[in-house]
């Protein structure tokens, strides 16, 4: 079953953020996964659900922000899939796929008309499970990053 995350999810959905990004700080995490559920504005999220077994066990999540603008998308704003976890015993039954659905659902009830998301290079498994789902590639990304060294106050130009 895949249903809206609800405060009582809020421990479970924790542990598998920690799963999905496990060098994130785990306080970060938690307090934002409260924040949602109680509808405060600290958070990015727009929606999130929560996929469980017939015993309410959590098997999975899915949580979409709106962004401005996605790359490769022809709408603004747009829904973007910020995290997408199935417990690694789910894999393979569709769980993703019916996680996936309901944002996707939900998006089209706001009236958007295009759903976004991405994923790291080197992460062929979520690659295949997002074009199993319908998602095509619009762009591949390296981004870089420089320490700037403290420097003296110098005039530009």
């Amino acid at each position: 079953m895949v249903r809206p995350l609800e405060a009582r999810d809020v421990d479970a959905w924790t542990r598998m953020r920690a799963r999905l990004w496990p060098d994130a700080d785990a306080v970060s995490l938690a307090s934002e996964a409260r924040a949602f559920v109680a509808g405060l504005p600290e958070t990015i999220l727009a929606a999130a659900f929560l996929a469980e077994d017939e015993e309410a066990e959590a098997l999975g999540f899915v949580e979409v922000a709106v962004r401005p603008f996605s790359d490769g998308c022809d709408s603004m704003p747009v829904p973007h899939v910020e995290g997408w976890y199935v417990e690694p015993a789910a894999r393979g039954r569709g769980v993703g796929r019916r996680l996936m659905h309901a944002a996707e659902l939900w998006a089209s009830t706001c009236g958007f008309k295009e759903i976004a998301s991405d994923t790291e290079l080197h992460n062929e498994s979520s690659r295949l499970a997002h074009e199993a789902c319908g998602f095509e590639e619009v762009d591949r990304l390296i981004k870089f990053r420089k320490p700037l060294l403290f420097i003296a106050r110098a005039p530009l130009g």
